[in-house]
């Protein structure tokens, strides 16, 4: 995984895989003269609604381009942590989040 591309994968004789973000994982089938089903963008959108990190899985072979699936990866909040932010609004302090994520994981 880098940074740049935002998947990783691996290439063998007759298979190449990745997984990743899923524009980047679109993107990388697309090129390749595939792309992403319906399916696969509606579930990804659900996950990111329901503040969720979805990963999506895609494979080059003999047959083409195309996505295998999308992964659900799920952030646990720490116990407590809405009280302790609640409890820095009320001492004046103001909290902010900072994200890499999706916008619509975020929000959740």
């Amino acid at each position: 995984f880098t940074a740049q591309t935002r998947m990783s994968g691996v290439d063998l004789a007759e298979v190449k895989v990745r997984k990743g973000a899923t524009g980047s994982v679109a993107a990388w089938v697309k090129e390749r003269g595939g792309s992403e089903s319906e399916d696969a963008q509606a579930i990804t959108e659900q996950i990111s609604q329901a503040g969720g990190t979805p990963l999506l899985v895609a494979t080059e072979d003999a047959r083409g381009a195309r996505v295998l699936g999308v992964i659900h990866l799920k952030d646990v909040v720490k116990e407590g942590m809405r009280e302790r932010f609640d409890e820095l609004r009320r001492m004046g302090i103001k909290t902010v989040m900072i994200t890499g994520d999706n916008p619509l994981t975020a929000k959740a």
